[in-house]
């Protein structure tokens, strides 16, 4: 698949973003009016686009490249205690609170669509579902639920449940698109994700929730194995440091975690919104290929770490278990 854009980093300190084809101008131009859209909501926290254009018939702009880490970067520093991670967190979480709470504030909510939207994700990984079939331990802990009732009990809830739907969020708080100045204790956004416009903008969260597996399954290589059991799936995370965030960060290691951001009567909401969220991402950076349980010890393909981060995420399952860890 063609990238939509290049960024390159300049010496001056700016960051240029540019279409690769003429065909995504539009795409770009689109991105440009959502974070112009977002700076006049909250102008502390996204960072602007200073200036756009064509060159070459292509669709740029600029950005101002701040002094500051990712959040990806920060949640797996091995150098950081888990505590000065967790600190890290909760500040870029309280400003992520922030931003939906005044993109809530500033607009009139529009129709819901959310089963419709969860039926079209579920068809598209239609590759994985034999994988959603399969009962699943992490580290030893199994879980009391498949991935296939998860998605079940997310299309209940989401015939039930009232959701806000708006055209102007950010809806894309992963942790690359969250960055953290230390020195100054300031969070700012960027990468807002258009092409999701009209959901509900606790969706944001959601992408902060699903960043930790989205991570090990896309951006790690070797992160977690599978052990082919008799009547299940055995995955085992690669790194202890893993597990130890999952268990000391709350935030990152289950619904329950970020709750209190967001009310526990917003709970029904999320978990369809994050079911979403991972559904959605098994689609895009799934392996397509229609899924065959594994003979013997393998490293597990982005589809599977997905599910089981659904699974952990939604429903939980301890990972104490330092022995299992590969």
């Amino acid at each position: 698949m063609t990238r939509s854009h290049t960024v390159d980093f300049l010496s001056s300190g700016f960051v240029v973003k540019t279409a690769t084809l003429a065909a995504f101008n539009a795409k770009l131009k689109a991105e440009v009016e959502q974070i112009r859209t977002l700076h006049e909501i909250y102008p502390e926290l996204m960072v602007p686009v200073l200036h756009d254009g064509l060159a070459a018939g292509r669709q740029f702009y600029v950005l101002e490249k701040k002094d500051a880490l990712p959040l990806s970067s920060i949640v797996f520093d091995e150098r950081r205690s888990l505590g000065e991670r967790r600190e890290i967190i909760l500040h870029a979480l309280e400003n992520i609170q922030k931003a939906v709470s005044l993109e809530i504030s500033s607009q009139c909510p529009l129709a819901n669509d959310m089963p419709a939207r969860l039926l079209e994700e579920w068809e598209g990984t239609r590759f994985a579902h034999e994988l959603f079939d399969k009962p699943v331990l992490l580290n030893g802990a199994r879980f009391g639920i498949t991935a296939r009732e998860v998605f079940e009990k997310s299309l209940d809830m989401a015939r039930s449940e009232q959701f806000r739907s708006v055209e102007k969020a950010h809806f894309n708080f992963h942790f690359g698109n969250v960055l953290y100045n230390e020195e100054r204790s300031q969070t700012s956004f960027i990468d807002p994700d258009f092409s999701v416009r009209g959901l509900d903008p606790l969706f944001g969260f959601s992408r902060f929730a699903f960043s930790f597996w989205h991570e090990l399954a896309a951006e790690v290589e070797d992160s977690v194995k599978i052990v082919p059991m008799s009547d299940a799936l055995m995955f085992v995370l690669a790194k202890q440091d893993y597990g130890n965030i999952l268990n000391e960060i709350p935030e990152i290691g289950g619904i329950s975690g970020l709750l209190p951001l967001m009310g526990e009567d917003m709970r029904n909401r999320f978990y369809v919104l994050t079911t979403y969220c991972f559904l959605r991402s098994i689609r895009i950076n799934g392996s397509k290929q229609d899924w065959e349980a594994p003979r013997s010890p393998v490293i597990a393909r982005p589809e599977e770490v997905l599910m089981l981060g659904m699974l952990a995420y939604l429903e939980g399952a301890g990972v104490e278990s330092e022995s299992l860890c590969a």
